[in-house]
């Protein structure tokens, strides 16, 4: 069972989350809202395996038929699982490549599940993958390889 998102740390040094976060302050998923008044606002919660995850409910503003969620928002939240996942590490990259299998309709307004985890790891890329589910029924889920980009 999920507990509330844990708060980050008081000093985003001191943790590598947290300043990995720093730099992804305006995301329309995960970015605060005063960085970006349109964000969803998620915050994500370090699972003792080292994969991430968050309870989020998104409105029908972000629907592409009455009451589902548009294919393309489904798509940024599952990256935006992903990059967390790495951000957790500490690792800052970006996505070189995603692919996303749509299983059912996501419905607006109704909580789910949104986690991520490694899959593996070499030198500047990473491996990983994403689920979204409803009452323990998988919804979407992706595959991504992302790239640390060098100077960043």
């Amino acid at each position: 069972m999920l507990s509330a998102p844990t708060a980050p740390a008081a000093s985003p040094q001191d943790d590598p989350y947290g300043e990995a976060r720093l730099a992804h302050a305006g995301c329309m998923i995960c970015g605060g809202r005063d960085g970006n008044p349109q964000s969803q606002a998620l915050s994500f919660e370090r699972q003792p395996d080292g994969s991430v995850s968050t309870l989020c409910r998104i409105g029908r503003q972000c629907q592409g038929y009455d009451g589902i969620l548009h294919g393309g928002m489904i798509s940024a939240l599952l990256d935006a699982a992903m990059t967390h996942c790495l951000f957790a590490l500490g690792v800052r990259a970006v996505t070189a490549e995603m692919t996303v299998r749509f299983i059912a309709p996501v419905p607006t307004d109704r909580p789910f599940l949104l986690t991520a985890q490694v899959v593996s790891r070499k030198r500047r890329m990473h491996w990983l993958e994403a689920r979204l589910s409803l009452n323990a029924k998988p919804l979407a889920r992706a595959k991504a390889r992302f790239i640390e980009p060098r100077n960043v």
